[in-house]
C-alpha cells in the first residue's frame, strides 16, 4: 500500500477504535495488497485472499429509520471501505467487488481523507 493510503487508513482505524470502543473489533483491515513472495502469495491465495477486496470492513449493521427514529426496514449489513489518495483509482477487480457487495446489502465507501471518514462513520453509527 502506498504510504499516504497507509497513513490515512491508520488514522481512520485508530480514531474509530477510540470513538467506538464497543465496536473496535468490528472494523478491521483486509491486508490484500501487501507485497509477498510467490510462495507466500500462493499460501494466502489458497486461504481465500481475493483481488479487489476492500481495505477494511465494518461489520456493524445499520437499520433503516424514519425521521422520528423508528426502524422501518433493513438498512445495510455493514460497510466495505476502500482507502485511496486524491488521485487513486479503483482497479477493475475493486469495481467488481464494489458491485458484488452492494448487491448483497453492504455499503461501499471510497475514503480519500480523514474528515470524510469521520463524517460518514458518525452518520452511519447514529442510525
Amino acid at each position: 500500500m502506498k504510504t499516504a493510503e497507509h497513513e490515512l487508513q491508520r488514522a481512520c482505524i485508530k480514531w474509530f477504535r477510540l470513538q467506538y470502543k464497543e465496536y473496535a473489533m468490528n472494523l478491521f483491515a483486509i491486508p490484500n495488497g501487501a507485497k509477498r513472495d510467490a510462495r507466500s502469495g500462493k499460501w494466502y491465495k489458497d486461504e481465500g485472499m481475493t483481488a479487489g477486496v476492500s481495505d477494511a470492513i465494518l461489520l456493524v449493521p445499520s437499520p433503516e429509520k424514519d425521521k422520528e427514529g423508528n426502524i422501518i426496514g433493513m438498512g445495510t449489513n455493514g460497510v466495505c471501505i476502500e482507502f485511496k489518495t486524491d488521485k487513486g483509482k479503483q482497479t477493475d477487480a475493486q469495481k467488481e467487488f464494489q458491485i458484488a457487495v452492494l448487491n448483497r446489502g453492504y455499503a461501499y465507501w471510497i475514503i480519500r481523507d480523514f474528515d470524510t471518514f469521520r463524517k460518514a462513520i458518525e452518520n452511519y453509527m447514529e442510525k
